[in-house]
């Protein structure tokens, strides 16, 4: 009997954790408003996927981000974002807290992003 108690508090404490580690956390995204802006990052630091991975997910995170493209082998990011949500010193800090470099930023028009 106490066998079957200890099973179910378990199971259920594990329920627990994994609700709220799947999704207890996640912010509601407002709908953005206004244009889009495209920038090129020159990121130093990147050295594989994994690198691309954590720039995308970092930036990603951040309020305002659009989308988010690193490619290790250029050294670089597109980056697609609200500028009345975040700014690029927000992106560029969200890049060097996960530990790269930022060596500069470029606008990118709408038309060039076309291509």
């Amino acid at each position: 009997m106490k066998k079957t108690h200890l099973y179910s508090n378990l199971l259920f404490f594990a329920l627990i954790l994994l609700t709220l580690s799947c999704g207890g956390n996640k912010k509601d995204k407002l709908p953005e408003t206004g244009n889009a802006s495209l920038v090129e990052v020159k990121i130093e630091g990147m050295t594989c996927t994994g690198c691309e991975q954590t720039i995308q997910r970092s930036v990603g995170n951040l309020e305002g981000i659009k989308s988010v493209k690193a490619t290790f082998t250029d050294g670089r990011a597109i980056i697609e974002y609200y500028p009345s949500s975040v700014d690029t010193l927000g992106i560029k800090n969200a890049i060097t807290g996960s530990g790269y470099k930022v060596i500069n930023f470029s606008n990118i028009h709408s038309e060039d992003a076309s291509k």
